[in-house]
């Protein structure tokens, strides 16, 4: 027969039980609930019983396992939701009661009677009444856990005990074998050569009194490990109120992804929506921003000119199609849309056509020089030396030079915005005149778009008619920027596609445009993988993390505006998304139904918590989270965990990320 210890040591089952940890015993259970009998003295030698804490029930003998009957070779995994009353206790109250009223005083002397050794023994003893969490039992050698039990016995007498150290590192970091091999598949769909290594958040934490089950040798702090490929092509909820570390999280699970990709030799590319500007710029808090880290992988943006930042804004000039998109939603939004000229230039078309059609490509290129022309005229500042080109027959050139007052410039040759002012203005006057021929039999040389265009640089309709024209555009203006020579969205997916790290700093600038430029690079990267998985092609690794995410992915949104349906159908197309909100009850109730990872820090009112409530196991946290105001202690479900863990999270330590990085020998 094998040794009792060599049992112990090798069976994962009774790896789990720590005698001299015992608290009591099952007294009631069912499928949802145990009722436990304890006693102050067990509870003291196990260094107390915190709120929430996990225990474990079996009627395994450990010193006698292997024969113990297959039958009774399972462990229930418990959790503390607080007391309950043993039928004994009203009587022990009474008890109590009668001795405090003949106290003379606070602290006792030698001549006062005391409670009699059995009566104060009877005293000591207590229910708990838990949560049943799951079932631990083995197969095949492996470690199993149920999220239920099969069956209860009324008259079954179960030892618990509240596990430690080694026992507890079981508990709280269990993944079984199915989300294991589950884990190693996504691993080869992602790119990556084999499975990521788990990575500490942090330390097990039950209660924010953390004097005893937290700083005692025996009670060591249980490290807390999660996997990587949770947050890969998942949706991740990071919820709290300010200043009780979401945004510590975020930096830790962008110091991960930026280790999985170093080490698994791919590239994931991370885009930061950073409300406040703490992920773009060093603080005191944080002592170092990401940026300053990742030195040769990340990239920031701005809404304004800023030394070391990438402009965020459109060259409306360069961009023809992105920066008219632009007006067009800007005209829409302030209702503007409501004249005929309006309505025509909203429908314009700045689409190239194809060169050989000689005709069209003539016309469009008129056309395009007339619209930048329009911008100049309205105030967008253009790029340095931009001059416009058009080819114009000679009986145009002569009718338009002569209705204007100054000799005009050669649009075959090209001219400046200035010059093409003139010349368009004069071009406008002879066609009243006279309409200006075509080479085209049949056609005038100004058809209706030109000639609309025309009018809103001369802000003129007709002869006399006078109309607001160019004015109509100045709204737009702050989203252009005359220093940019790639679409800004196009650009940000170029870097995400090469495994970089983008910062977006929405904390200076205009809101509007924040919010405008916000969405439309959101719809870039939704659109551009998308298109790579319909046709047949691997979509780049992106994980998109947005703080304030209540404010993008609001719960009156359709599931078909850009942010939500980024949150809905992302995953499928690689993009991982992870939110930062205090408001949960704000947040669009499909997208909270989809999360996989949640990470809950304190929440300051009873709504939110009812809203929180409704997923997982969340509910037997809801005192703790709206009482524990501690930064970093967090409740913790991810995908492959079974269920939720209270975490003292791990402060970011920008100096070891910095360490790693100069071994690898990078940034």
């Amino acid at each position: 027969m094998l040794n009792a210890n060599l049992i112990l040591k090798s069976d994962p089952l009774a790896k789990l039980i720590q005698p001299d940890n015992f608290i009591g015993w099952t007294f009631a259970i069912d499928y949802e609930y145990a009722l436990v009998m304890t006693n102050d003295l067990w509870k003291a030698r196990a260094l107390g019983v915190p709120h929430n804490c996990f225990l474990i029930a079996t009627s395994i003998d450990p010193n006698h396992f292997s024969q113990t009957a297959e039958e009774d070779k399972e462990i229930i995994l418990l959790r503390v939701l607080g007391s309950t009353k043993l039928p004994q206790d009203d009587d022990l109250v009474r008890t109590k009661i009668d001795f405090f009223q003949q106290r003379t005083n606070v602290f006792g002397d030698n001549t006062e009677r005391e409670i009699d050794d059995i009566t104060q023994n009877q005293l000591q003893f207590g229910g708990l009444r838990c949560r049943v969490l799951g079932t631990f039992y083995t197969s095949d050698g492996e470690l199993w856990l149920g999220s239920d039990i099969e069956s209860f016995a009324t008259a079954s007498r179960m030892n618990v005990y509240r596990p430690h150290g080694d026992a507890l590192n079981i508990i709280v970091n269990y993944v079984d074998p199915m989300r294991k091999n589950a884990a190693k598949e996504a691993a080869q769909l992602l790119g990556l050569p084999s499975e990521p290594t788990p990575f500490q958040i942090g330390t097990v934490r039950y209660t924010s009194t953390d004097r005893l089950h937290r700083k005692s040798q025996k009670a060591e702090k249980v490290p807390v490990f999660v996997q990587p490929s949770d947050f890969l092509a998942r949706r991740t909820a990071v919820l709290g109120m300010t200043r009780t570390g979401k945004s510590n999280m975020i930096k830790q699970m962008v110091s991960v992804v930026k280790r999985v990709a170093d080490s698994g030799g791919v590239k994931i590319g991370q885009i930061i929506y950073d409300i406040n500007g703490e992920y773009a710029n060093a603080n005191q808090q944080d002592r170092g921003a990401l940026a300053d880290i990742y030195t040769n992988d990340t990239i920031r943006y701005r809404t304004m000119e800023t030394v070391g930042f990438e402009e965020l804004r459109t060259n409306f000039y360069e961009q023809l199609n992105e920066g008219f998109g632009i007006i067009q939603r800007e005209l829409e939004s302030a209702n503007r849309v409501t004249t005929d000229y309006v309505r025509a230039f909203v429908n314009l078309s700045l689409d190239k056509p194809e060169e050989h059609e000689r005709g069209e490509f003539y016309r469009w290129q008129r056309n395009v020089a007339a619209y930048k022309t329009l911008l100049f005229v309205a105030g967008f500042e253009p790029p340095a030396n931009h001059r416009v080109k058009f080819s114009v027959n000679q009986n145009v050139q002569r009718e338009v030079a002569a209705h204007a007052p100054d000799e005009l410039s050669d649009p075959n040759q090209g001219m400046t915005l200035e010059q093409a002012k003139q010349w368009f203005t004069a071009a406008r006057a002879a066609n009243l005149k006279n309409p200006l021929p075509s080479s085209t039999r049949g056609n005038n040389w100004v058809d209706d778009t030109l000639l609309n265009l025309l009018d809103m640089i001369t802000q003129k309709r007709g002869e006399n008619s006078y109309i607001s024209g160019y004015r109509i555009l100045v709204d737009a203006i702050r989203y252009h920027s005359p220093r940019r020579t790639q679409d800004v969205a196009e650009e940000i997916y170029s870097h995400l596609s090469d495994g970089k790290i983008v910062i977006l700093d929405l904390s200076v600038g205009d809101a509007r445009i924040r919010e405008k430029v916000s969405t439309q690079i959101a719809l870039k990267i939704f659109q551009n993988s998308m298109g790579f998985f319909v046709n047949g092609e691997t979509p780049p690794n992106i994980v998109v993390y947005i703080e304030e995410a209540h404010n993008l992915i609001g719960k009156k949104m359709e599931l078909t505006e850009t942010w939500p349906r980024l949150a809905k159908e992302g995953a499928k197309y690689r993009i991982s998304l992870v939110y930062a909100t205090q408001e949960v009850s704000s947040m669009h109730p499909n997208i909270l139904a989809n999360t996989e990872n949640w990470f809950i820090t304190h929440l300051n009112n009873l709504r939110e918590i009812k809203e929180l409530a409704q997923f997982y196991d969340f509910d037997d946290f809801s005192e703790s989270l709206i009482r524990a105001q501690d930064v970093g202690f967090a409740r913790v479900k991810t995908l492959s965990g079974p269920y939720v863990v209270p975490v003292q999270i791990d402060k970011f330590a920008p100096e070891a990320e910095l360490r790693r990085l100069s071994a690898l020998g990078t940034d």
